[in-house]
């Protein structure tokens, strides 16, 4: 610890050294340095670096109190003691209003080294309170420009949701001053529609964070604006005391989310339209078995609903199997339609379609595995199907929905090479075959369907 610098305002140096005596005694390490001059006492204090000042009242030169006005001026947080031989009580009073930290009389030179401590410690606290206070406006000054100068709205609320304070932006997107906002709670302003919602997630709501919000505003000129609030509540002792949070306003990307909306449904029925389009096609080329791919897409989807799959993976499923026999395109019509028993080279003819259908699609870009799946949906799980003979999982889940229905829906139905077989002996079929040609939880869940649900084709 570095020794304290001290400066004696004294022209006894016998008293000097006794001021240093007594000091040192209490351990207290210091430098004293005596001065009786003002013009070295100014000098001293414009060097700065001082500690405390111990200062007689009555000099040769100058009094104490002018002593003291120019310390103040120059080095106000430094502590000023006197240590005076005398001081009526009328000048004792005077000096510690005129900003003095103490008086010790020499005749009581003991309680000197008491007194310096504390004004030193008073000093430090001092010290710290203006160094915690100038932090604390420099931290203020940052926060006020941080959200005077953002887009998004910082806002703070009491504990009933009384708004107390709200950044300058709120003008620019809502229309009210912030004058116009304080003292009111969000409530007043909703949109009559959001309003019962918003009021009950409110209320309900007592957790530190507060759930992000979506909800319209009404603006100042009666405009409906949206906005998502977000924040956290201050809670002491189980109770909250305050809310403070962002408010942003939401309302272009809103109309772009709805824009998108609008182009995804349009998009949604132009892909129904394509999808029914090669439907048609398909039967059109094979009449004889119209309706087949509607029937399968209708037995796929409830399989796949009856084994929980998720919505975005029906609906891929439903897709692949409206339209599974595209490659039947490629498939001269007189062997779709013959009557008898296909040759061997007929035979090979009919199983290139999943191939046909495969290169077809395999350039769209489905949000599925449309593709694969038209590829697969003759595969079997021992491996025993065509075109590629892959067995087990690597057949997607897709494809071994869509190969079970499709072959009940097609023993179940009229073709023109035989009469129909019925869906008891399509359902015998997959049930005798189950681990070996087809997936066993596929085929529970489509006994499910028809035994238990009532599935049935039109």
């Amino acid at each position: 610890m570095k020794k304290l610098k001290v400066i004696n305002l004294e022209d006894s140096p016998t008293d000097s050294l006794l001021i240093q005596e007594i000091l040192s005694e209490d351990k207290i390490e210091c430098e004293v340095i005596r001065i009786d001059t003002e013009e070295r006492f100014i000098s001293e204090i414009e060097k700065g670096d001082i500690d405390i000042i111990l200062a007689d009242y009555t000099l040769p030169s100058f009094d104490g109190l002018s002593a003291l006005d120019i310390a103040l001026k120059k080095l106000p947080e430094v502590p000023f003691i006197f240590v005076t031989g005398t001081l009526g009580e009328e000048i004792a009073v005077e000096s510690l209003k005129r900003g003095a930290t103490d008086y010790v009389l020499k005749d009581r030179l003991m309680r000197l080294a008491l007194s310096v401590k504390r004004a030193l410690r008073d000093a430090e606290l001092r010290k710290e309170q203006k160094r915690k206070d100038a932090a604390l406006r420099e931290s203020e000054e940052q926060f006020r420009e941080l959200v005077e100068n953002i887009n998004d709205v910082f806002f703070m609320a009491d504990e009933k949701g009384i708004i107390t304070y709200i950044s300058d932006p709120i003008e620019s997107f809502w229309g009210y001053k912030p004058s116009e906002i304080i003292g009111y709670t969000f409530l007043d302003f909703i949109y009559s529609e959001d309003l019962p919602m918003v009021e009950k997630i409110f209320n309900d709501n007592k957790s530190e964070y507060l759930t992000p919000l979506e909800f319209r505003l009404v603006k100042k000129t009666g405009e409906i604006i949206w906005v998502r609030l977000s924040g956290r509540n201050i809670i002491r002792e189980n109770k909250i005391i305050d809310s403070r949070g962002l408010l942003i306003n939401i309302t272009e990307s809103k109309k772009s989310e709805e824009k998108l909306k609008e182009s995804f449904e349009r998009l949604q029925k132009a892909t129904s339209g394509i999808i029914q389009a090669m439907t048609l096609t398909i039967e059109a080329r094979d009449p004889y078995t119209a309706g087949h791919q509607r029937r399968v897409a209708a037995l796929s989807k409830a399989i796949a609903i009856e084994m929980n799959l998720p919505a975005q993976m029906i609906e891929g499923i439903e897709i692949a199997a409206s339209i599974h026999d595209l490659g039947k395109l490629s498939v001269p019509a007189d062997i779709l339609s013959k009557p008898s028993k296909l040759s061997d080279i007929e035979m090979q003819f009919i199983q290139t379609h999943p191939d046909a259908g495969y290169n077809i699609l395999k350039d769209v870009e489905f949000p599925w595995p449309v593709a694969q799946i038209i590829l697969q949906h003759h595969e079997r799980i021992n491996g025993s199907g065509y075109p590629k003979g892959i067995e087990g999982e690597n057949i997607l889940l897709e494809t071994r929905i869509l190969s079970v229905a499709d072959v009940v829906e097609a023993m179940a139905s009229h073709r023109p090479y035989r009469a129909a077989m019925g869906i008891d002996k399509a359902l015998e079929e997959i049930r005798e075959n189950k681990n070996i040609l087809y997936d066993p939880e596929v085929v529970k869940a489509c006994l499910t369907v028809f035994e238990e649900k009532g599935f049935d084709f039109e």
